[in-house]
């Protein structure tokens, strides 16, 4: 029975120093205030092949956190300007399956600007001193889509998730394989949906047509594999909500008459997508 009992406590201490981290909403603290801002959270771990230790893997989301922050990633620097700031989340580890998100907890994280909110898994192992097998399950929350499916004026999947690599998305790095066209396309998603809520229309419009074509990148994706199918279809769903909010930014500007070039897009077409097919 002790034995047991010892083998017990010993595979707990293991799993507590690999890295296996209890769901817990914990407040996160920007160093700097921003007219929007991206949580990202502190990511799980199982195994020693994805970090030795959690020193280890908060170094790794240092060096993240960096990289997005100080927009590193190609794609990301090609967005519409916009201050934006990624802030790092330490301790901050939701539930996998977003239950943590009540509508209390997404109301306060829109009042602060959150537009998305990004956490998950990360995996691997090792061969020859070195990871190989990189393999990471990302949830995206979008808050202002969120916050508009609370109050009853949307009905659009907010919470999205991902496993890695997948089809065009795939490194030995996990910070290129989180770093990634996906998280890029729910950044500016996100974006473009709270510019609307604030009648930025200019900022709407630019975003949003920036998210639409990375989103239908996605549904392609998705809609090869039978196992994400289903998945491409919400994506789908997404995309056309996306659309929709970028044509009513149209004609807002149009009605303004201070929209600029952006005045004179058809609401039918507010990206120019069909025009250019």
């Amino acid at each position: 029975m002790r034995s047991r009992i010892r083998a017990w406590l010993a595979g707990g201490v293991l799993a507590v120093s690999a890295g296996i981290a209890q769901a817990a909403l914990t407040d996160c603290q920007p160093p700097e205030k921003s007219q929007y801002l991206v949580f990202l959270n502190e990511p799980e771990f199982s195994s020693p092949g994805a970090f030795a230790t959690r020193e280890q893997m908060l170094r790794f989301f240092d060096a993240l956190q960096e990289h997005l922050d100080q927009r590193r990633d190609l794609e990301m620097a090609g967005l519409p300007v916009a201050p934006f700031r990624v802030a790092r989340c330490v301790g901050r580890v939701p539930s996998i399956d977003g239950k943590d998100y009540t509508r209390e907890v997404v109301r306060s994280l829109y009042n602060r600007s959150v537009v998305i909110e990004i956490w998950g898994k990360l995996d691997a192992e090792t061969e020859g001193g070195k990871r190989v097998n990189a393999r990471a399950q990302i949830n995206y929350l979008l808050t202002p889509l969120r916050r508009a499916n609370d109050e009853g004026k949307a009905s659009v999947p907010s919470l999205h998730r991902f496993n890695y690599p997948d089809g065009e998305i795939a490194a030995t790095d996990f910070v290129d394989l989180v770093s990634n066209s996906d998280l890029l396309a729910f950044v500016a998603t996100g974006i473009g949906m709270m510019a609307f809520d604030a009648d930025d229309f200019p900022v709407a419009q630019q975003f949003l047509c920036a998210a639409s074509p990375r989103l239908e990148r996605i549904r392609k994706r998705l809609e090869t594999q039978p196992a994400t199918k289903a998945q491409s279809e919400t994506v789908a769903q997404l995309r056309a909500f996306v659309l929709e909010r970028a044509g009513a930014a149209v004609k807002q500007l149009a009605a303004s008459g201070s929209g600029g070039a952006a005045a004179l897009l058809s609401p039918g077409d507010p990206c120019r997508e069909r025009s250019t097919r």
